[in-house]
């Protein structure tokens, strides 16, 4: 559902599920000269807390791990901007929130 979200508003999908020892990115993403590291989160209803939220010090440090690992693979050092991006799905896909550059490392 996120990588639908993200096609139709232009991303180009680079990889989903991007894992390896003590990392994991749901989706990596491009657009223009931005390579985006995004975390989804998705919640059946809006009664707990907001998703967004939920996302700790030990996932971030996952996501810069992963994000450092995948950007060496491709040699993409210094050559694209990088940031971390959430997606939150609450409910239904109506309910898609794209938070651009969530995190900062």
């Amino acid at each position: 559902m996120a990588a639908s979200y993200l096609k139709k508003k232009g991303y180009k999908i680079l990889a989903s599920n991007f894992n390896g020892k003590g990392f994991e990115i749901d989706i990596v993403t491009s657009k223009e000269n931005i390579i985006a590291f995004v975390e989804v989160k998705r919640r059946k209803s809006s009664n707990f807390m907001n998703p967004l939220l939920s996302i700790g010090k030990k996932r971030k440090e996952h996501m810069i791990k992963g994000a450092k690992f995948f950007l060496k693979a491709n040699d993409l050092y210094d050559r694209c901007d990088v940031r971390f991006d959430v997606i939150t799905i609450i409910g239904s896909e109506e309910n898609v929130e794209h938070y651009e550059d969530a995190f900062r490392v």
